[in-house]
C-alpha cells in the first residue's frame, strides 16, 4: 500500500545490526591480506629471478646420477655440464684445454686436428654460423668429421650450422663422456654420418628466449609467442630433412627450459639422430662429400 511504512527484509535487518567498527575492521583485514598477497609475490618473482640468473651464470659443473630408462630429466645449465662418478673426461681431437667450466661458458672455436677432423667446443652463439662457414670456406682444408662438446645455445645459428654440415657431407660425431645439450642436438643432426660415444650426454628441452645484453626486450608477448613458435617449425622441419623422427620434439617439448631430457642409446637409434653402423670399410671422405654436392645439385634442379 501506498504510504505504508517500510519494513527491511530479513539480510538487511542482519546486516545492520552489524556494528561499524566490525565492519571497517574487515575492511582493513582484507586490504591488509591483499597487501601481504602483493608483497609475496614481489618476493616470490625477485627470489625465482635470482635463481634463474645464478643459474644461467653457474661454470662449475654439476653433479648428478647418471639418467636411467625412465629417470631422464636433469637439470640443465647453460655454461656448465654435468659430473658424476662414473663420467670421465672426453677426448677432443687436436684439443688440449679444459672441457668444463670456461670452455662451456665460452663462445664456440673450432680447432683442427688430422684426417679432416674438427673439434666444436662452447656454447653457439648468434654469429657462430658465420665463423663455420669462414671455417668451411678455407681453401684446402677439407672437414671431414665435426666433433661436438657443447651446451648449446643459439638455435637459429644451430639450424644454419645444421643445413652446411649437410651441404658439405660432413659427419657429426659426440665423443664418449662428451655434451650436447639445448640446440646442439640439431646441429648433430645435420651430420650425413652421425655417432655416440660410451656415456655421451645428448639432451633437448623446450626452446627459450633470454635477454641479451644491448637486445631489445620483445615488442609484446604475441610477438614473442609468434616467434617461438616459428623457431619451433623450423626446429621439426631441419629434423625431418635431415631423416630423424620429428617425435622426438615431443621430449623436447614435455621439458622445461631449466631441464634437460637426456636420451638413451635405444633413444637415440629408434629416433635416428644416430645413423646405423656400417658394415664393411667406410667410403672415403672425398667420395661422400662429391655424392652430397651432387644430391644437393639434383634436389635444387
Amino acid at each position: 500500500m501506498i504510504g505504508a511504512d517500510y519494513s527491511p527484509g530479513r539480510f538487511e535487518r542482519m546486516f545492520r545490526a552489524i556494528p561499524e567498527g566490525a565492519i571497517l575492521r574487515c575492511v582493513f583485514v582484507a586490504l591488509l591480506t591483499m597487501a601481504v598477497a602483493v608483497v609475496g609475490l614481489d618476493y616470490w618473482s625477485m627470489t625465482q629471478e635470482r635463481a634463474t640468473a645464478q643459474r644461467m651464470s653457474r661454470t662449475e659443473p654439476l653433479r648428478v646420477a647418471r639418467p636411467t630408462p625412465g629417470d631422464q630429466i636433469r637439470p640443465y645449465l647453460p655454461k656448465a655440464i654435468p659430473m658424476g662418478p662414473d663420467r670421465g673426461e672426453p677426448v677432443l681431437p687436436g684439443y688440449d684445454g679444459p672441457v668444463d667450466g670456461e670452455a662451456m661458458a665460452a663462445p664456440m672455436r673450432f680447432v683442427r686436428a688430422g684426417d679432416g677432423q674438427v673439434t666444436a667446443i662452447g656454447r653457439i652463439e648468434p654469429g657462430t654460423a658465420e665463423l663455420f662457414q669462414a671455417l668451411i670456406d678455407t681453401p684446402d682444408q677439407t672437414i671431414g668429421e665435426l666433433v661436438l662438446h657443447s651446451p648449446g645455445g643459439s638455435v637459429e645459428d644451430a639450424i644454419k650450422m645444421a643445413r652446411l654440415v649437410r651441404e658439405h657431407g660432413i659427419d657429426t660425431r659426440v665423443p664418449a663422456d662428451g655434451y650436447c645439450a639445448s640446440a646442439c642436438p640439431l646441429l648433430f643432426a645435420g651430420g650425413a654420418e652421425r655417432s655416440a660415444g660410451t656415456s655421451a650426454w645428448i639432451g633437448l628441452h623446450q626452446v627459450f628466449a633470454v635477454d641479451a645484453p644491448g637486445v631489445a626486450r620483445a615488442r609484446d608477448l604475441d610477438v614473442s609467442i609468434a616467434d617461438v613458435q616459428a623457431i619451433i617449425a623450423e626446429c621439426q622441419e631441419l629434423l625431418v630433412d635431415m631423416g630423424v623422427k620429428p617425435e622426438i620434439w615431443i621430449k623436447a617439448m614435455k621439458t622445461p627450459p631449466d631441464a634437460l631430457y637426456v636420451l638413451t642409446t635405444d633413444e637415440l637409434k629408434d629416433y635416428a639422430l644416430v645413423t646405423p653402423e656400417r658394415f664393411g670399410p667406410p667410403m672415403p671422405r672425398d667420395m661422400q662429400q662429391r655424392l652430397s654436392v651432387s644430391a644437393s645439385r639434383i634436389t635444387a634442379g
